[in-house]
Protein backbone atom coordinates (compact mmCIF):
# COMPACT_ATOMS: atom_id res chain seq x y z
CA UNK A 1 0.00 0.00 0.00
CA UNK A 2 1.25 3.47 -0.86
CA UNK A 3 1.16 6.72 1.03
CA UNK A 4 -2.31 8.31 0.92
CA UNK A 5 -0.81 11.73 1.68
CA UNK A 6 1.48 11.58 -1.36
CA UNK A 7 -1.28 10.52 -3.78
CA UNK A 8 -3.67 13.12 -2.34
CA UNK A 9 -1.08 15.89 -2.80
CA UNK A 10 -0.56 14.69 -6.38
CA UNK A 11 -4.32 14.77 -6.98
CA UNK A 12 -4.69 18.27 -5.51
CA UNK A 13 -1.65 19.43 -7.50
CA UNK A 14 -3.23 18.20 -10.72
CA UNK A 15 -6.44 20.02 -9.85
CA UNK A 16 -4.56 23.23 -9.07
CA UNK A 17 -2.81 23.12 -12.42
CA UNK A 18 -5.72 21.94 -14.57
CA UNK A 19 -9.00 22.61 -12.75
CA UNK A 20 -8.44 25.52 -10.34
CA UNK A 21 -12.15 26.02 -9.59
CA UNK A 22 -12.43 22.42 -8.44
CA UNK A 23 -9.14 22.74 -6.54
CA UNK A 24 -10.49 25.76 -4.66
CA UNK A 25 -13.36 23.59 -3.35
CA UNK A 26 -11.06 21.08 -1.64
CA UNK A 27 -11.78 21.10 2.09
CA UNK A 28 -9.27 22.43 4.56
CA UNK A 29 -7.33 20.04 6.82
CA UNK A 30 -9.09 18.61 9.86
CA UNK A 31 -7.40 18.69 13.23
CA UNK A 32 -6.49 15.62 15.24
CA UNK A 33 -8.85 16.91 17.94
CA UNK A 34 -11.80 17.06 15.52
CA UNK A 35 -10.98 13.59 14.17
CA UNK A 36 -10.80 12.15 17.70
CA UNK A 37 -14.13 13.79 18.59
CA UNK A 38 -15.78 12.31 15.49
CA UNK A 39 -14.37 8.87 16.34
CA UNK A 40 -15.79 9.15 19.85
CA UNK A 41 -19.24 10.24 18.66
CA UNK A 42 -19.33 7.43 16.08
CA UNK A 43 -17.87 4.82 18.43
CA UNK A 44 -15.12 3.95 15.95
CA UNK A 45 -11.38 4.20 15.55
CA UNK A 46 -10.60 5.53 12.10
CA UNK A 47 -7.92 3.59 10.22
CA UNK A 48 -4.57 5.36 10.05
CA UNK A 49 -4.90 5.91 6.30
CA UNK A 50 -8.23 7.73 6.76
CA UNK A 51 -6.84 9.85 9.59
CA UNK A 52 -3.80 10.85 7.51
CA UNK A 53 -6.04 11.90 4.63
CA UNK A 54 -8.46 13.84 6.87
CA UNK A 55 -5.50 15.77 8.26
CA UNK A 56 -5.07 17.05 4.67
CA UNK A 57 -8.73 17.58 3.72
CA UNK A 58 -11.40 16.92 6.27
CA UNK A 59 -13.16 20.04 7.39
CA UNK A 60 -15.15 22.87 5.93
CA UNK A 61 -17.30 25.64 7.25
CA UNK A 62 -20.84 25.18 8.55
CA UNK A 63 -22.39 25.22 5.09
CA UNK A 64 -19.82 23.19 3.12
CA UNK A 65 -18.71 19.81 4.40
CA UNK A 66 -17.99 18.01 1.12
CA UNK A 67 -15.57 18.48 -1.77
CA UNK A 68 -17.58 18.44 -4.99
CA UNK A 69 -16.26 17.44 -8.38
CA UNK A 70 -13.17 15.46 -7.43
CA UNK A 71 -14.51 11.93 -7.58
CA UNK A 72 -15.59 10.19 -10.77
CA UNK A 73 -19.33 10.10 -11.23
CA UNK A 74 -19.57 13.65 -9.84
CA UNK A 75 -19.83 12.27 -6.32
CA UNK A 76 -18.91 14.28 -3.23
CA UNK A 77 -15.79 13.52 -1.24
CA UNK A 78 -16.93 13.76 2.36
CA UNK A 79 -15.45 15.82 5.16
CA UNK A 80 -15.80 14.91 8.84
CA UNK A 81 -19.23 16.50 9.38
CA UNK A 82 -20.66 14.81 6.28
CA UNK A 83 -19.06 11.49 7.26
CA UNK A 84 -20.77 11.64 10.64
CA UNK A 85 -24.11 12.82 9.23
CA UNK A 86 -24.29 10.10 6.56
CA UNK A 87 -22.99 7.43 8.94
CA UNK A 88 -25.78 8.26 11.43
CA UNK A 89 -28.36 8.39 8.63
CA UNK A 90 -27.35 4.92 7.41
CA UNK A 91 -27.13 3.50 10.95
CA UNK A 92 -30.60 4.91 11.79
CA UNK A 93 -32.05 3.10 8.78
CA UNK A 94 -30.35 -0.15 9.86
CA UNK A 95 -31.54 0.25 13.48
CA UNK A 96 -35.11 1.16 12.48
CA UNK A 97 -35.45 -1.63 9.93
CA UNK A 98 -32.73 -4.23 10.62
CA UNK A 99 -31.51 -6.30 7.71
CA UNK A 100 -32.86 -9.82 7.56
CA UNK A 101 -29.34 -11.23 7.44
CA UNK A 102 -27.10 -9.76 10.17
CA UNK A 103 -24.04 -11.05 8.28
CA UNK A 104 -25.08 -9.00 5.24
CA UNK A 105 -26.70 -5.79 6.52
CA UNK A 106 -27.89 -2.72 4.68
CA UNK A 107 -25.29 -0.79 6.70
CA UNK A 108 -22.67 -1.97 9.18
CA UNK A 109 -21.32 -0.02 12.13
CA UNK A 110 -17.77 -0.61 10.86
CA UNK A 111 -18.36 1.14 7.53
CA UNK A 112 -17.35 4.79 7.21
CA UNK A 113 -18.90 6.67 4.28
CA UNK A 114 -16.26 8.62 2.33
CA UNK A 115 -17.93 9.40 -1.04
CA UNK A 116 -21.60 10.10 -1.66
CA UNK A 117 -24.11 11.76 -3.92
CA UNK A 118 -26.12 14.67 -2.52
CA UNK A 119 -28.87 12.38 -1.19
CA UNK A 120 -26.55 9.80 0.42
CA UNK A 121 -28.17 7.14 -1.77
CA UNK A 122 -25.04 6.16 -3.72
CA UNK A 123 -21.42 6.25 -2.77
CA UNK A 124 -18.42 4.51 -1.26
CA UNK A 125 -17.46 3.47 2.24
CA UNK A 126 -14.27 2.44 3.95
CA UNK A 127 -14.51 -0.85 5.86
CA UNK A 128 -12.74 -0.28 9.19
CA UNK A 129 -11.94 -3.99 9.55
CA UNK A 130 -10.32 -4.58 6.15
CA UNK A 131 -9.33 -1.07 5.06
CA UNK A 132 -10.99 -1.80 1.71
CA UNK A 133 -13.38 0.50 -0.11
CA UNK A 134 -16.86 -0.75 -0.88
CA UNK A 135 -19.83 0.86 -2.57
CA UNK A 136 -23.46 1.35 -1.64
CA UNK A 137 -26.53 2.21 -3.68
CA UNK A 138 -30.19 2.84 -3.11
CA UNK A 139 -31.95 -0.51 -3.20
CA UNK A 140 -28.70 -2.35 -3.96
CA UNK A 141 -26.72 -4.57 -1.66
CA UNK A 142 -23.33 -3.16 -0.75
CA UNK A 143 -20.39 -4.33 -2.82
CA UNK A 144 -17.00 -4.93 -1.31
CA UNK A 145 -13.42 -4.49 -2.40
CA UNK A 146 -14.05 -1.95 -5.16
CA UNK A 147 -10.61 -0.60 -4.15
CA UNK A 148 -8.06 -2.16 -1.83
CA UNK A 149 -7.59 1.08 0.11
CA UNK A 150 -8.12 4.82 0.16
CA UNK A 151 -4.71 5.10 -1.50
CA UNK A 152 -5.92 2.84 -4.35
CA UNK A 153 -9.13 4.88 -4.77
CA UNK A 154 -7.20 8.14 -5.03
CA UNK A 155 -4.57 6.54 -7.29
CA UNK A 156 -7.24 5.33 -9.71
CA UNK A 157 -8.86 8.78 -9.62
CA UNK A 158 -5.61 10.61 -10.39
CA UNK A 159 -4.90 8.16 -13.22
CA UNK A 160 -8.24 9.12 -14.81
CA UNK A 161 -7.59 12.81 -14.16
CA UNK A 162 -4.18 12.71 -15.78
CA UNK A 163 -5.77 11.39 -18.98
CA UNK A 164 -7.94 14.50 -19.19
CA UNK A 165 -6.52 17.65 -20.72
CA UNK A 166 -8.27 20.80 -21.84
CA UNK A 167 -7.11 20.18 -25.42
CA UNK A 168 -8.07 16.53 -25.67
CA UNK A 169 -11.36 15.60 -24.01
CA UNK A 170 -12.12 12.02 -22.99
CA UNK A 171 -15.48 10.28 -22.71
CA UNK A 172 -15.18 10.08 -18.93
CA UNK A 173 -14.42 13.72 -18.21
CA UNK A 174 -13.33 17.19 -19.26
CA UNK A 175 -12.17 20.55 -17.98
CA UNK A 176 -14.72 23.33 -18.40
CA UNK A 177 -14.37 26.84 -17.01
CA UNK A 178 -11.64 25.72 -14.64
CA UNK A 179 -13.77 22.88 -13.25
CA UNK A 180 -13.32 19.15 -13.58
CA UNK A 181 -16.51 17.66 -15.01
CA UNK A 182 -17.00 13.89 -14.93
CA UNK A 183 -19.24 12.52 -17.67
Amino acid sequence: MGDVQVVWQRLVGWLGENAPRTASAVLAPATQTSISAAEERMGLVFPDELQRWLLLSGTGDDSVDVTKGVMAGNRNLLGLAAIERIYEFKMDIERDDPSDDPDFPFWHEQWIPIVSDDDACYGKFLDVCSGQIGSFGDGDWPSFGTHESLFALFSDTITLMEQITSEMQHPFGRIQGGSLIWD
